[in-house]
């Protein structure tokens, strides 16, 4: 059902485990950024994608984020044609997330959040979704090496329930248990590996539909997401401009074959890493896989202690899917700008 891949600009189950000062004042910080992404030879991906995200802590454990991303299409869509993607969409989303410190005695970090939101693809279609999660980070107990240390390490239960608020009626409850890691590296790269084990139960427009006009109203699979980051400053200009190189790549995601799952998990678009792909991704999917390369010009400018602009200039390099073929890789300019304020 969901033809568009999210990411996440701030993930609400990540929040700072550390204790906040006695005297804690409220404080919060707004991001806006707009992204376009080009076509990739024949394909027609070429999309405008603003974001805008207000974070707010408004208490001394509590967090309030809310979101919006749209996109839309830079070019005629036409329904039916090939070699096009339909990228018009609009995702509201609003998080409260809770940091309960450690767990007793433990060094055990213990974070929850809940978020809804709803999926507008202007099709006469619409979803909503509630999503719940808690999170137990063991990264204290792992010895940091001289080489590799973790910042993450967390095993996560989940739960979504689903359902749809325009078009056909239905639901679909979504049980997950995942493992969360991030790792840092030499050289200033880390390394981000998460796996999540699925058990979803359907109904109504949520079933699934598989080959030769059967349907499934329950599904089990699992799903790896693995990157590598790296970042560097390239050149100073002065004290507040600077020229930066970033770079992304890794699985994005990998979804499991069994014998009947063929819906992209909503779970996929909060988690991933980047937004479109190069090409169309199509298809019944049984088993997938995205493979993808993004390095990143950076140029940010800090106007105040609390105000930044940035503008960027990227490419990324990834597979077609069509079904279970994973081919055709192709190239896709990206570039946009961002401003980030603090207070």
């Amino acid at each position: 059902m969901k033809k568009i891949l999210f990411k996440v600009l701030v993930s609400s189950l990540i929040i700072s485990a550390s204790s906040f000062a006695e005297d804690f004042k409220p404080n919060g910080s707004l991001n806006f950024t707009q992204t376009f992404y080009g076509n990739a030879g024949k394909y027609k991906t070429a999309t405008s994608h603003p974001s805008g995200v207000l974070n707010y802590n408004f208490a001394k454990e509590w967090t309030l984020s809310l979101q919006w991303d749209r996109t839309w299409n830079m070019y005629n869509y036409k329904e039916g044609a090939e070699n096009q993607q339909d990228n018009d969409f609009s995702g509201p989303k609003a998080t409260v997330s809770y940091n309960h410190g450690v767990l007793g005695d433990s060094k055990i970090k213990w974070t929850s959040s809940l978020m809804v939101e709803n999926e507008n693809e202007f099709t006469e279609t619409s979803q909503t979704y509630v999503f719940a999660q808690t999170s137990f980070d063991f990264s204290e107990y792992i010895p940091k090496g001289e080489y590799v240390s973790a910042n993450q390490f967390a095993v996560s239960p989940m739960y979504i329930y689903g359902w749809g608020t325009e078009g056909p009626s239905g639901h679909v409850n979504t049980g997950i248990l995942s493992l969360l890691t991030n790792w840092q590296l030499p050289a200033n790269f880390t390394f981000t590996f998460n796996a999540y084990a699925f058990k979803e139960w359907y109904n109504g427009s949520f079933a699934l539909s598989g080959e030769n006009g059967k349907s499934y109203d329950d599904a089990s699979y699992f799903m790896v997401l693995a990157w590598l980051e790296y970042s560097k400053e390239l050149y100073k200009f002065n004290d507040q401009t600077s020229l930066a190189f970033n770079f992304a790549g890794g699985f994005d995601p990998y979804i499991s074959s069994n014998r009947k799952a063929a819906w992209d998990p909503f779970i996929v678009g909060n988690q991933i890493y980047e937004w479109l792909g190069p090409a169309v991704d199509d298809g019944n999917y049984k088993k997938t896989y995205s493979v993808f390369a993004l390095p990143q010009l950076e140029v940010t400018y800090d106007y105040s202690e609390d105000l930044t602009f940035t503008a960027f200039a990227q490419v990324k390099y990834s597979n077609q899917v069509w079904g279970q073929t994973e081919k055709d890789w192709k190239l896709q300019p990206q570039g946009g700008f961002g401003v980030a304020y603090n207070f």
